[in-house]
């Protein structure tokens, strides 16, 4: 049940506030919701931080919960089917233990990056070394490396300006 104030601030929603609310109520992220409006994913969040900045900031799952409270007491209309958050489990027990020593893979496993971003975009190294293949000392040794290049083309840069002062002085 929600209180007269959360009520108070969804009744007072504008019509685009309303609206993405009633598509996160339906269980839709923050992308399906723009692609559903055509509009930006930071769109969308900016609608929905809006309500949440008028109720104290509560988090987006229990907004989208009230939302859906208020929305079933007063009768506004949600389309699509309910939220996750609201589904109710499923039987547990029906399920089959997973076999001691076997892994299962997921399905979606491939698309999750397993790279770091610096790791990826390696030209610069001979193929088949990545950084992460190198070991303490070895990013110890680049490090110190690049350390000293730079000091020596400070040294350059600073000699060079002071040939410069001589030959104009």
């Amino acid at each position: 049940m929600i209180d007269a104030a959360t009520a108070s601030v969804f009744e007072t929603l504008t019509a685009k506030q309303r609206q993405a609310m009633a598509l996160a109520a339906d269980g839709l992220t923050s992308k399906e919701i723009a692609r559903e409006l055509d509009i930006s994913p930071h769109s969308v969040d900016k609608r929905i931080d809006a309500v949440r900045g008028r109720l104290d900031a509560r988090p987006r799952s229990q907004i989208v919960r009230d939302y859906r409270a208020w929305s079933d007491r007063t009768g506004e209309p949600i389309t699509g089917d309910r939220s996750p958050l609201t589904h109710p489990s499923p039987d547990t027990a029906s399920l089959e233990p997973q076999p001691e020593g076997e892994t299962l893979p997921f399905d979606d496993a491939l698309i999750f990056e397993r790279t770091s971003e610096w790791d990826r975009q390696t030209g610069w190294l001979h193929r088949g070394v990545k950084p992460s293949d190198l070991g303490v000392g070895g990013r110890l040794l680049f490090v110190v490396a690049g350390a000293f290049l730079v000091a020596a083309a400070f040294v350059l840069v600073a000699a060079s300006g002071n040939v410069l002062i001589d030959l104009l002085s």
